[in-house]
């Protein structure tokens, strides 16, 4: 398969330049050695890798002279969660010599909940998240549907994206953004997935976490896939998988360390008492999503009720606009909104300046008033902080729809 840019790609690259050490934070597979190797192709670089057990065991006995190793230019350290250690280490090693681009490392988990971490690496490490190849990626663009949104001239920037059928949609979902994946056919994509989930559920966790109902955690897993982009209610989840409901959240946390899930918080507490603060789970790639439960995009193209396609296009569309973070102009955090009253938007974007951008995704090719009541409701509520709402739909035009409300093709977020 053709090696395909990413995104991220400039951003570790000025991080390097003025930051002693640099994480590339993904989950397995998802291409970090792949490109901690493109960044640094031209620069002199020691690479080792911790899943070589010999490699591992020098580094466990010795994590100071591990990382003193090489002086002269940059070291890369491959998957340093399977050695806490370390950490401290390179603080120490930082401490003495705090030039930029001194370690490059990734990890396919959160380093900073890793059982026996007690170093954060607070202004010395920047973080840089790694998603599965977003829409964007795989079509060699560099997409940022936020800033296209707070532009002047939204409206036109939008229509010039290329609408998309049914059935290229469907396609985009079950294909997913994991490297090793997407370029296999739905058969050997499920085998591949039917591996990848037991290695990380059956041996990743294990070295994580301290958990003790660890030989739940996949059908823990499989509970939040077969409701993804759903609310979040722990009592039935706890019910449904026999993990005490007072424990679930650190089992929630494992699998969002993994990169396996995202959970999307409510948002609206300091504007309506009637809204809802449960979040919502999202698995982190619908191509594992669709292989694990079996799903096809045949199936999917031709799914007629809305209540099951509609999960499955929520979640595709809430990842990509997700990993879009990383590289947008624009800082913004992600949130649902649910009252009471049954008003709903499916995402609410707010950006660090305060404005808000409202999201509600169809799976249908047309839309009515009723879909914006959510979009409404937000923009009342907050004047002129609401920036724009806006309906995704599986249609072709974009159309304005009242004060700052307008509903336009999903393909807009990417192109």
């Amino acid at each position: 398969m053709q090696l395909i840019k990413r995104n991220v790609e400039a951003i570790v690259k000025d991080t390097m330049k003025d930051t002693p050490v640099t994480v590339i934070q993904g989950a397995r597979q998802v291409g970090k050695s792949t490109l901690a190797s493109m960044v640094t192709e031209d620069i002199d670089h020691i690479s080792v890798t911790l899943d070589s057990e010999e490699t591992l065991a020098a580094a466990k006995e010795n994590p100071f002279e591990f990382v003193s190793q090489f002086q002269k230019g940059i070291m890369i350290i491959d998957e340093v969660q399977k050695c806490p250690e370390l950490l401290n280490a390179i603080k120490l090693s930082v401490d003495k010599d705090r030039k930029p681009g001194r370690f490059l490392i990734t990890g396919s988990a959160n380093i900073l909940h890793l059982r026996g971490v007690n170093e954060s690496l607070a202004g010395r490490a920047e973080t840089i998240l790694l998603e599965p190849f977003s829409v964007g990626e795989i079509m060699g663009t560099r997409e940022d549907f936020v800033s296209t949104l707070i532009q002047q001239d939204a409206l036109t920037k939008l229509r010039l994206a290329q609408p998309l059928s049914r059935a290229e949609y469907a396609k985009l979902i079950e294909r997913g953004g994991y490297p090793d994946a997407y370029g296999r056919t739905a058969k050997r994509r499920k085998a591949y997935f039917k591996n990848y989930i037991s290695r990380v559920l059956d041996h990743d966790a294990d070295e994580l976490s301290g958990l003790v109902h660890l030989d739940r955690l996949q059908k823990l897993f499989s509970v939040l896939a077969g409701n993804s982009s759903k609310i979040f209610v722990r009592a039935n989840v706890s019910h449904l998988v026999g993990i005490p409901e007072s424990s679930m959240n650190g089992y929630i946390r494992l699998l969002e360390d993994l990169r396996l899930i995202h959970s999307i918080p409510a948002w609206g507490r300091n504007y309506s008492k009637r809204a809802i603060s449960k979040p919502k789970i999202v698995v982190s790639d619908t191509g594992l999503l669709c292989s694990l439960h079996g799903i096809s995009s045949s199936f999917i193209a031709n799914i007629e009720n809305g209540n099951e396609l509609g999960p499955l296009l929520e979640s595709f569309v809430i990842t990509e606009i997700g990993k879009q973070q990383a590289w947008s102009s624009y800082d913004y955090s992600l949130f649902h909104y649910r009252d009471t009253d049954n008003k709903e938007v499916d995402l609410v974007l707010e950006l660090a300046d305060g404005r808000v951008v409202a999201v509600e995704i169809k799976a249908s090719s047309s839309f009515s008033p009723k879909d914006f009541a959510g979009l409404k409701a937000i923009r009342n509520a907050l004047g002129s902080r609401f920036h724009c709402g806006i309906v995704l739909y599986t249609g072709t035009d974009v159309h304005p729809f009242g004060d700052r409300l307008f509903a336009a093709p999903i393909s807009t977020i990417w192109q």
